[in-house]
């Protein structure tokens, strides 16, 4: 059965996505779109071909995923790395539970349950999480204040994000900002920049 995308377990980070595009493209593979999760070629995929992704994947530590709740799961998770990366509801001024029911018409609680069987964790959880490693990025690698980052982040103050960040990491952010400082990490914001 010929397919144009593929849904891949392990992929966690843009390391992932670099790597594993690297690789597709040295072995041939014409690939219009990849995500966390997720690989859309140019063009349907054929058995033999997709053996042949299926061990290049292998040979890097990821696998193919067949089962739909699988394929849901990481659905799920690619939404929330793309909620955090938009400001977590910042614009909407909805929820992020709110969000997933409406973007897969689904009832949250099925999509939460689905998912902390899944990763071991709740969505809440999870979320949390990334939007901190997120702001850790942002806390080192670039001069942006923490009021700043909140706002980018979607808190609502950045009392609140540095309460979070605490419970998270056990370290306060200015914490990281010395690492920035040590290592004169800042790496210039083209963000702003007409093109």
């Amino acid at each position: 059965m010929e397919s144009s995308q593929v849904n891949i377990k392990g992929m966690v980070c843009s390391r992932c996505i670099y790597t594993i595009r690297e690789s597709l493209q040295k072995a041939g593979m014409f690939i219009r779109d990849i995500s966390l999760g997720k690989v859309t070629f140019c063009k349907p995929i054929d058995d033999p071909q997709k053996t042949t992704v299926r061990s290049i994947l292998s040979g890097l530590g990821f696998e193919l995923v067949s089962d739909k709740r699988e394929t849901r799961f990481l659905e799920i998770r690619e939404f929330i790395h793309q909620w955090i990366a938009a400001g977590s509801g910042r614009e909407q001024g909805v929820t992020l539970s709110e969000s997933l029911s409406r973007h897969f018409m689904q009832n949250y609680d099925t999509l939460s349950e689905l998912f902390s069987q899944m990763e071991g964790k709740s969505i809440e959880k999870y979320h949390i999480e990334k939007r901190i490693e997120v702001v850790k990025e942002s806390l080192v690698y670039t001069g942006k204040s923490l009021s700043q980052i909140a706002y980018e982040r979607g808190y609502s103050s950045a009392h609140h994000l540095s309460a979070q960040f605490k419970k998270v990491t056990g370290l306060n952010p200015s914490h990281f900002k010395q690492i920035q400082r040590s290592k004169g990490l800042i790496v210039p914001d083209h963000s702003n920049e007409k093109v």
